[in-house]
């Protein structure tokens, strides 16, 4: 169990409590940067006033997401009066806001790394741990964590992969293509590796993750093909996909879902709007009828 695993981490490793706000993306995204951590000797622990380190990874998309952010640093920063060395760190879709305005507002924040910096991570904490304050929010139109393996915290059931990162549709209403960049999938082998590797831990579903996931595409494979090739997975009894477009929901798509029995037939359909105005002012692409 994903526990277990945990515990065989040295105790003599710097500690670090990662807290996870927002999306399933973002669960997916700590996955990966504890990988990277554990990879760098770091011990992950529960209770935050035993930490060496925290980290927030942030969400950007929900209403008064920065104001959460600060309260929830400032009730954190209480543990430093007993670890004074303690390191703050924030990571994801809000630290492309907070760039600029750390040293003003939040002095406290020794570390700030975007969605695109995680394969760096454990450089940069050991760098905020030196003292410095560091600041990696590059995006990177080509990163998708290709070959990185994560540490989730999750049921050891149901595991997520993330086949799409970023966005292209920008929807008015929506900061993602800028906090996240642009679309590109995940290779359909790096998506199946990680399907083959959940299931020899003892997963039984995978919840396929993108912006949009169901506009994938990786040079000529579908998002329909890549399902097909999933659902062939041994030991992985369903397959479940969040959140899909509109737009991109394809004949082709649907006959897949209704041919694999494997495939949950649950769809999490973002419509946003019944009126046509409201549509286009969003730039949603469709309209009511469609």
């Amino acid at each position: 169990e994903v526990g277990d695993e945990l515990e065989t981490i040295p105790a003599s490793g710097p500690r670090v409590y990662l807290e996870t706000l927002g999306c399933q993306m973002n669960e997916a995204d700590s996955a990966i940067i504890m990988g990277q951590l554990r990879a760098r000797g770091y011990t992950r622990v529960q209770d935050p006033a035993a930490a060496d380190v925290i980290l927030l990874n942030t969400c950007a998309v929900r209403e008064k997401a920065e104001e959460r952010v600060y309260g929830r640093t400032s009730q954190l920063l209480a543990h430093r009066k007993q670890r004074p060395g303690l390191v703050f760190g924030i990571t994801g879709c809000m630290a492309e806001h907070l760039r600029d305005k750390v040293s003003q507002q939040a002095p406290h924040i020794g570390l700030v790394a975007g969605p695109d910096s995680y394969r760096r991570i454990g450089a940069l904490v050991d760098r905020a741990r030196s003292g410095e304050r560091v600041i990696d929010v590059q995006l990177d139109k080509g990163e998708t964590y290709d070959g990185l393996d994560g540490v989730p915290d999750d049921d050891g059931v149901s595991g997520q992969i993330s086949i799409q990162r970023g966005c292209d549709k920008f929807c008015t209403f929506c900061v993602v293509p800028y906090t996240r960049g642009r679309e590109r999938g995940v290779a359909p082998r790096e998506v199946l590796r990680a399907a083959h590797q959940l299931a020899e831990r003892g997963y039984k579903e995978v919840v396929l993750l993108g912006q949009t996931v169901n506009s994938y595409a990786w040079e000529d494979v579908t998002f329909a093909a890549l399902l097909r090739a999933l659902v062939q997975v041994d030991g992985i009894e369903r397959v479940r996909f969040t959140s899909p477009y509109p737009v991109d929901f394809t004949d082709e798509l649907i006959a897949v879902m209704a041919a694999e029995p494997k495939i949950c037939p649950y769809v999490h359909l973002p419509a946003q709007s019944g009126s046509d105005a409201m549509l286009e002012a969003m730039k949603r692409g469709y309209t009511r009828a469609e």
